[in-house]
């Protein structure tokens, strides 16, 4: 390929790239084949085989390079068995048999798997000769043993038929009456023929055989590895859902120096057989004609719900020379599976995957005439949005007081065209050295507490840089702005800083040399904080270890650039200096007043959780705590604007934001889940104090049984297709309806989950392309990320399957595109 590339390049006069892709492959051929097997036989009269036409093509290989052609490597006339086509031959004793080979040498594959040809050639070996022993009226076990001549193969399909208990047949299940009805059972019994698996049941058994011998070098080659194969399968008549419940292995690879190794490795290759047999499935884009799928690890895996009971037979041969194991033993699974599936339904199906909609298909045909049946529609409930809850401290301001603001901002910005400061604004002088002494080792606790609380480091620490020593981009509508050194170095830090500049920094945004704050910094919220925990604020960032760090300069466009401008704004959205007490209903009580305090001061959740109008400021006089978009996460809304299908309680609230997670409400994710690390920090009288406030907010709700709305999500389970697997094979390992393992954290249903009930997809959809990699504590577990493995389309079909299946009360989300592409570009 790099000569043919080469040469290429010379006859163009321009680099070229020669790579065939797996993508390249499956578009060879419209139903995305990568590699096409064509039978032709029949029967004599005897029931014998009367012929075997066998011709297989690859079509990544259909053409030597023209590089190997000039250079004399490959002959101009291809030799057919110079490589891995010896499973091209089958392995029983045909008397008259034609096989017929399209293919080159293998440097020109273009991968390890799908270029074996042992897998595809097996499959359609073994198909047909099954399907020659129903036309037969022949057990399939002993129609393969009749003309199976090598005794080591016929002893391996021996053993492994008597070890899965093979019951010999003549004819598929449906075509044998009683045969699945045990006598004990009864009519009704599961096994009866009303039960569920009878021949009146939705799912309908089958038992399926395999067998393949996988055979190294050059044709005719020898024997590396023998193995076989039966499935025991369910197929859901109604749905098309194909279920492998047990696999039993025969694998003969001669001697075996380690038995359970071989065992283990064994069952892995069972695992990625059926996966692939019964989830993989090449999906082509109609628009450009290219492959659309890209699935998640390469190929689609089985849930631990779907997981087949393995058994793995290994026969001992210690006399003969140690072979070949692991993907051997999968050569005859597809097939066995196939012929399973047969055996259940009396539908052959020669392309795999076995897909529930190929096989619903297949055993449920439309007529000509018909349409295809329309797709259930959820049902949707407009609500009425509750009357929004305003924080008496947010009140807008009078009008006066906004024009007053005006002309103070227009001479702000006529004193800022001639160099001056703002008036009002001073420099503070410096200390000479920081007053770490003053404060006790209790102050000194309390105020790691509240920079805990305050989430103070995480927003002045650089991504790998040291805590609390700035540098981390913020980016705003208008610009971004960077965080600056908190650690008390005395030139890049705060080391000169007095208390008095650092409480005016605190409730004005004014620095210590007298320039105004940007608003990133919630000094709208912090001028609330008490005396008392400022103090304590001060003290414990005056104790931390000093360090130089000079961080970049902030620098925004015009206007924003002019910082004296930020006193008009001051007077709009400032209200400057301590709050000595909120205004509170009646009932509060000094817990309440205490929870305002943390959530509308240090804690300021409104900076996240209420949106901004077009000036930056919070639109807290309307929609206080009412939801908003943040680095492309929705911070949801609190109080009575919540979404969460089950009314917050205190101790719901107390545990989420005490560990970041509840199970009916779901975990924190995002920027929400170092919030929650801060949290652990404080007493629990001061989360306690939050959650009573925050909940206070919600008003009167009704109670929800959130175990009913579970057990609801459960049953509503929509028929089986393409999203509902893509769903069980990414997601469904760990979130399961409380029917599957727990394993590697909460595997938490998701019926609950506010991320699902919200008004905006952009939770969910940041959670499924970012996974959560950064949990708040190690015990919610982490989830990988799926930006790389789903393409839009999946995205899309992903979101709108997990809204109807766990919100069906809720209304789809419109133009889920467009939130997709949103949620990608917003990604770091």
């Amino acid at each position: 390929m790099a000569a043919d590339a080469l040469l290429l390049a010379r006859a163009v006069g321009a680099p070229v790239r020669v790579q065939l892709t797996r993508e390249q492959e499956h578009t060879w051929e419209p139903k995305g084949a990568a590699q096409l097997m064509r039978v032709r036989g029949g029967l004599a009269a005897d029931g014998a085989p009367a012929a075997y036409d066998f011709a297989t093509s690859y079509p990544s290989n259909g053409a030597p390079t023209l590089a190997l052609l000039l250079t004399g490597t490959v002959p101009a006339v291809a030799q057919a068995f110079e490589m891995g086509d010896r499973t091209a031959v089958p392995p029983y004793a045909y008397a008259d048999q034609r096989i017929t080979v399209h293919d080159m040498a293998p440097i020109l594959r273009a991968s390890w798997l799908r270029g074996v040809s042992a897998l595809p050639n097996s499959f359609a070996h073994e198909s047909y000769i099954d399907e020659l022993a129903t036309a037969a009226g022949v057990d399939p076990v002993a129609y393969r043993l009749r003309y199976l001549t090598d005794e080591r193969a016929a002893e391996l399909v021996r053993a492994t038929a008597a070890r899965a208990g093979w019951l010999p047949h003549t004819a598929p299940q449906h075509q044998r009456p009683g045969a699945v009805a045990a006598a004990a059972d009864g009519a009704n019994g599961p096994n009866g023929p009303n039960g569920p698996n009878g021949p009146q049941g939705d799912w309908l058994p089958g038992q399926g055989f395999a067998y393949a011998r996988y055979i190294h070098s050059k044709f005719p080659g020898f024997g590396a590895a023998w193995a076989a194969w039966v499935a025991d399968v369910r197929v859901n008549r109604i749905t098309g859902e194909v279920q492998v419940s047990r696999v039993v292995v025969g694998h003969d690879a001669g001697l075996m120096i380690n038995p359970k190794g071989v065992e283990q490795q064994v069952q892995g290759n069972v695992l990625q057989t059926t996966s692939r047999a019964l989830k993989e499935r090449v999906r082509i884009d109609p628009d450009n004609g290219t492959v659309a799928s890209r699935e998640w690890g390469g190929y689609p895996i089985l849930s631990f719900r779907e997981v087949p009971v393995v058994e793995v037979l290994l026969l001992p041969r210690p006399g003969e020379p140690a072979l070949g194991v692991g993907e051997s033993a999968s050569v005859p699974g597809t097939a066995a599976i196939a012929n399973a599936i047969f055996d259940a339904t009396g539908v052959r199906f020669r392309n795999p995957p076995f897909t529930p909609e190929v096989v619903r298909a297949a055993l449920n045909p439309l007529p000509a005439s018909a349409p295809s049946p329309a797709p259930a529609a959820a049902p949707v409930v407009h609500a009425v949005p509750p009357a929004p809850v305003a924080d008496p401290q947010r009140r807008r301001k009078p009008l006066w007081v906004v024009a007053g603001a005006l002309l103070t901002g227009l001479a702000g910005l006529a004193a800022a065209a001639l160099g001056w400061r703002s008036a009002g604004v001073g420099v503070i002088a410096p200390v000479a050295a920081s007053p770490v002494g003053l404060y006790s080792a209790a102050v000194v606790e309390r105020g790691g507490q509240l920079a805990a609380l305050g989430n103070c480091v995480a927003c002045h620490t650089a991504d790998g840089g040291v805590p609390g020593a700035g540098g981390r981009p913020l980016a705003t509508p208008f610009g971004t702005i960077w965080s600056t050194n908190l650690t008390p170095d005395p030139v890049t830090g705060i080391g000169q800083w007095s208390f008095s500049a650092f409480q005016r920094a605190m409730r004005e945004g004014v620095s210590r040399d007298g320039h105004r704050l940007y608003p990133a910094f919630p000094y709208t919220a912090f001028t609330q904080a008490s005396d008392h925990d400022l103090t304590a604020l001060y003290a414990w960032l005056m104790s931390q270890p000093a360090v130089v760090a000079v961080v970049p300069e902030t620098r925004l466009a015009f206007p924003f650039n002019l910082r004296p401008l930020l006193g008009l704004w001051n007077a709009v959205y400032l209200q400057s200096g301590p709050v000595a007490a909120l205004a509170a209903p009646a009932a509060a009580n000094p817990q309440w007043q205490r929870g305002a305090e943390l959530v509308n001061g240090l804690g300021h959740c409104g900076a996240c959780h209420t949106p901004r109008d077009a000036l930056g400021g919070e639109r807290a006089a309307t929609a206080y705590l009412g939801g908003a978009v943040v680095d492309g996460w929705e911070a949801p809304a609190l109080g009575a604007r919540s979404r969460s299908p089950v009314p917050w309680t205190e101790p719901a609230m107390r545990q989420y934001l005490r560990v970041g997670h509840h199970a009916e409400h779901g975990l924190a994710g995002g920027s929400m889940a170092a919030v929650v690390r801060g949290l652990a920090q404080l007493p629990d009288a001061d989360v306690q104090a939050m959650a009573h406030y925050l909940v206070s907010l919600q008003g009167a709700a009704p109670a929800v049984d959130a175990a009913a709305l579970v057990r609801a999500a459960a049953a509503r389970a929509p028929l089986p297709g393409a999203t509902q697997r893509l769903f069980e094979t990414a997601c469904g390992a760990c979130h399961h309806d409380g029917d599957g393992p727990v394993v590697l954290g909460l595997n938490q249903p998701l019926a609950l989950n506010t991320a699902l009930h919200s008004d905006r997809p952009d939770n969910l959809l940041r959670t499924v392309l970012d996974g959560i990699q950064q949990p708040a504590f190690v015990e919610i577990g982490h989830m990988p990320a799926f930006g790389q493995a789903l393409d839009d389309r999946q995205l899309v079909e992903l979101a709108a399957w997990m809204r109807q299946r766990f919100a069906p009360q809720a209304a789809p989300w419109p133009d889920l595109p467009a939130a997709v592409a949103r949620a990608r570009a917003q990604r770091p």
